[in-house]
Formats: structure tokens, sequence, C-alpha cells
């Protein structure tokens, strides 16, 4: 007979605590900061190479009844005792490192791992700087790295930080060295080394030197360098600069417009091998990027902040009530092309409209009546709810931000909800209320169109609290979709011709003469269509968000056989958006 018993590890484990609860058949105490600890030494030298190696040779240690550990919390050595005798790890936030720190020193190499992994998890603005020294104290690379790249994709933010100003000579080079640091241009970066010096300037001063090797001298403004020159060194120190020639990765950002909802129709959200990205198009020089999706969603919802945050907000469907439906919430990390798990949402959320205002994201309707709100603050990871709008939206919504407000447009009305404030307030409605409303803001004013009909497109004027037909123009289209880039605002429509044996498609570009509230029909010969327009479904809004992008770190649509519709677009000179003018690349803002 050979039976095995699958609960037996879990019942002696669990028999073995309830001996040291109760201090039987102990042989060794550990004295922690004054806090005794009855235990089993063939449990510690089971769980732990640190104590085996004290229990079997010839330390003193081995026959004492007690030992002291010295440099470790009773709070750390509580929980490892606990891991231990139960094989459960838990810990509160505030006890990670000291935990971790512990379970280097014996040696138990699961909690030192997950530890470290929690840490690499809730990294943020405010601890990074202190994870990335820590990280280095220990010789834990990894961590080092981890937190190093995380304040690479936030360093003007994590700059201002007061650990920042703590970080040690040599961590701060290396970080100063990095590629990838995400800052606009090298001034950035000369001026976060001189808020180092000068936070103990008598002391820090003289390793400018040091630091000016880590600035890329070809980029360096000419105010910057006359500052830095201007600095009160020995007369015998030279400042020499680094040799690189090369733009960081973050200072290669490009304007791009980023097509979220142009997901490939056709495939399964199950289906394993397929791989889901969104289209980002650089009108400047015509070329098609790709910005990984993350898989499994029913929907998605992208804002983008004026730093070039990217945030996104999408469902899994697990059954057909609306309780059934988890959002989930991510963040955009440029580096790497994906997408950081955040907090996610109060309530289950599906097709919900998703801005940017002062600080903060909002998420509108969505939900079971399509009407409430809440708001994420990307500083602490966190949900709250705020006042839901007066009118259950049944049918489809948008949102945009103007000023200190958030506007929402739908068939049963628009309402305006005042962040200063914090209610809503009705306004007028559109002169013909939209099935699937899309708007931008553009000069102090809301314009929108209704995507499926071809009403033409309205613009409301906060000031007057009036809609009003934006010129007299006529659109025909079976899709509309309202774009802005640099400074002009464009309006794209795609017209599906049929006959008995094709079917074909006319894409129209239009460009808005604010002056005269003119949509100039900028001719087919003069244009570089976005190569998207298999992509566009009449049968739903699509949205284009513009923001700046890494082209680098983005994908390559030939890289899927998915998106074999785009394949050729990379190459072909009538791949963009834009007129025939001298302007440089992309767009003109000419009329």
């Amino acid at each position: 007979m050979d039976i095995r018993n699958h609960r037996y590890r879990s019942d002696v484990l669990c028999e073995l605590n309830t001996m040291r609860e109760r201090a039987e058949l102990t042989d060794v105490v550990l004295e922690v900061e004054g806090r005794s600890f009855p235990c089993h030494r063939a449990v510690l030298a089971s769980c732990s190479p640190y104590f085996r190696s004290m229990f079997t040779t010839g330390y003193a240690e081995a026959k004492q009844e007690r030992v002291t550990i010295q440099e470790m919390s009773k709070v750390a050595m509580a929980t490892l005792l606990d891991y231990a005798y139960t094989g459960r790890l838990k810990m509160e936030p505030d006890q990670v490192q000291a935990v971790m720190s512990a379970a280097k020193l014996l040696q138990i190499a699961f909690v030192d791992r997950r530890a470290a992994e929690y840490m690499k998890d809730h990294l943020d603005v405010s601890n990074c700087a202190d994870v990335m020294m820590y990280a280095d104290m220990l010789g834990d690379v990894g961590l080092q790295e981890a937190s190093g790249k995380y304040i690479a994709f936030r360093f003007n933010q994590v700059v201002l930080e007061p650990a920042f100003l703590q970080v040690p000579l040599l961590l701060l080079q290396s970080l100063l060295n990095r590629e990838d640091l995400i800052t606009d241009s090298e001034d950035n970066i000369v001026q976060a080394a001189l808020r180092w010096v000068e936070f103990d300037k008598e002391k820090r001063l003289q390793h400018l030197p040091a630091l000016c090797r880590c600035f890329r001298q070809s980029f360096i403004s000419s105010n910057q360098l006359v500052e830095l020159e201007s600095k009160c060194l020995p007369t015998d120190c030279k400042l020499a600069y680094s040799d690189i020639t090369t733009l960081r990765q973050g200072q290669t950002r490009t304007e791009m417009q980023i097509f979220p909802r142009l997901l490939k129709e056709g495939y399964s959200i199950s289906d394993q091998d397929f791989h889901r990205v969104a289209p980002c198009y650089d009108p400047s020089t015509g070329r098609l990027h790709t910005m990984d999706i993350p898989e499994h969603l029913e929907s998605i919802s992208v804002t983008a902040t004026p730093d070039d945050e990217l945030y996104l907000a999408g469902y899994i469907c697990r059954g057909v009530s609306q309780y059934s439906r988890q959002t989930t919430f991510y963040q955009y990390n440029h580096l790497t092309n994906t997408w950081e798990p955040r907090c996610e949402m109060i309530s289950p959320r599906a097709r919900c409209s998703l801005v940017y205002l002062k600080g903060y994201i909002y998420a509108i309707g969505g939900d079971e009546t399509k009407e409430t709100v809440e708001r994420y603050d990307p500083s602490c990871d966190e949900w709250t709810s705020v006042p839901a709008i007066p009118q259950s939206m049944s049918s489809e919504i948008c949102a945009v931000t103007l000023d200190d407000s958030i506007y929402v447009i739908s068939k049963e009305g628009c309402y305006c909800f005042s962040t200063t404030e914090n209610k809503w307030s009705k306004i007028a409605d559109m002169l013909k209320p939209p099935l699937r409303p899309q708007a931008i803001t553009y000069q102090g004013s809301i314009y929108c169109v209704d995507s499926n009909d071809e009403s033409g497109v309205e613009v409301y004027n906060p000031s007057n609290g009036e809609w009003k037909l934006s010129e007299t123009t006529t659109f025909y289209f079976d899709m509309a979709m309202l774009m802005e880039y640099g400074e002009t605002m464009y309006l794209l429509t795609i017209y599906r011709h049929h006959n008995h044996q094709e079917q074909w498609i006319s894409p129209t570009i239009y460009q808005y003469q604010p002056e005269t509230d003119h949509w100039q029909d900028l001719e087919v010969e003069a244009l570089l269509i976005p190569p998207l327009e298999e992509w566009l479904d009449s049968r739903s809004r699509t949205d284009c968000l513009t923001t700046r992008m890494i082209p680098m770190c983005l994908g390559d649509p030939d890289a899927y056989d998915e998106l074999d519709i785009l394949s050729s677009s990379s190459e072909s000179s009538g791949s963009g958006i834009s007129d025939d003018s001298d302007s440089v690349g992309g767009l003109s803002d000419e009329g």
C-alpha cells in the first residue's frame, strides 16, 4: 500500500507553530530589540542557511540557549518567524524594507525576492530615489535598475522631490548618464544637477566637474553653459563634458496622433495569438507606428496629460451583468511601450469617457446608470467619487475639458462640471442631438461632430452659452473625426462607395480656418491621407489623441501579421496628413 497524506505538510507546520506559540519543546530563544522569541532550531535551520550555519558549525551560538540578533527590528523578526512556521508572508507596506534587510541577513531567499518585487510594483515619484539608494546599499542590482528606470521615466517630477537631493554622487552620475531619461532638454538635466549641488554647496561644488562629464554639451543652451562656467570653482579646475553627440530618448519625443479605438476588427478577444495594438501616426514623417494595448479588454478609453502621460481605462466582461465587469486602469510607459496597472476604479464601467484636468483623471459614465463620475489622483494612486451627472445617459457620451470645467455631450443633453465649485450645471443642448458625438476643444470653444450623421460641425461658445453651426459647409460621410495637430484643427471624413462588384473609400480632410469660420477642403493631390482608411469603422465613434511619443520605443506595424493592411504605409509617399506647402514636415498651419 502506498498512500500519501496531502495535508501532512500543512498539518505539521500548523502543529509546530502552535508549539512555538506555547513555547513547547523550543530549544533556543532569539533576542531582538529586547523581545524574546522562543523557537525550534530545526525549523530555523530548515528555513534559513544563516541559522543552519550557526547551529551546525563551531560557533558559540550553537550551544547557547539564547542568541541575540543585531541589526534587525523585532517586527521584521516576527514577520520572518511567522513565514518560517506558516509559509505565509504578511507585512505592512512601511515594514517591507526592514523585512527585506532581515531576509538578506538570514538568507531567506523567497522573502527577499518577494519584498523586492513588492517595492518594484509600488514605486512612485516620492519613494523611487529612496528605494534606489536602499537597493544600492544592499547590493540588489535588480531593484536598483528597476528604480533607476522609474526615475528615468519620470525624471522631471522626481528631481523636485526632497529624496533626490540625498542621492550620493556615484548614483547621481549613473542617473545623469542614462540614455533613457525622459526630459525635453539637456538643460533640464543640468538644472537638476545644479539643484543637487546647491543643496550643500560647500561640500558638493567640488563634484561639479564630475557631473559635467554626464552632460551632452552639443545640446546644452548657451545660457546654461554660461551659468555652469560662472560657478566659483578652483582656478585650476576646468569643466569637461560628455562627448556623446546623440539625443537622449526623451529628447526625441515627437508629436503624434494616436487612434486608441482603431483596433483591428475580425479577431476574437479571447484569441491568445492576437496582438492588440493601436496606430500612432507621425504626420511630420508620414510614418506609422503601433502602440501596444492591454489584452482581453472589451473597450478602451485613453487620455493624455500636458506632460504626455497616457492613462487607459478598459473593462473585462465576465458575464451579462453590469456587476460582472471588471474595470481596469493603466498608465503608459513610453520606454517599454507597455501599460502598467494602477488602482482599479470604484465602479465597474464600460466605455467611459476619460479626461484629464488640473492634475486629476476623471472617469465619466460607463456605469449602470451612465451618470456617475470618479476622479483619480496620480500622486497617491487613488480614486474618489465626485458628484454624478444630473441626467442619466442612455446613449453614447463624450467629454472634453475647457478651462476649469468638464463638458459632457450626449443625445440626452449637455452638462458642465465646475471643478472649482464641485457641481454640475445644465448647458444648452446641441442644435441636433448627436447619436455618437465626438468633440475637441480649440481656441476656447468646443467643436463637436456626430461621427455618423452628416449634420455638420457644431461649436459651443462658453462665453454666451450657445451652440451654432460652424459655417454652412455640407459634409458627406459615413464616418467623421475631428483632429488637432500643431495649432490647427482638421476634420477627416470617410465615405464608402459601393457597387455590385466592389467597394472603395473616399477620404477627405478639411482644414479649419478660424478667422473666417471656414472648413477648407484640402485637395487630394495636395494631401497625404493617414494610412488608416481600412481601420475606420462607421459603426462606432473614433477619437484622435495628439501627444508626444518616442518613435524608437513604439512598435513597427510590419512586425504583426494582423496589421498587413498597414504594411506598406511607412514607405508610402502618401501616408501623412499634410498639404504640399513648404512647411517643414506634416500639417501646415497656413490657410
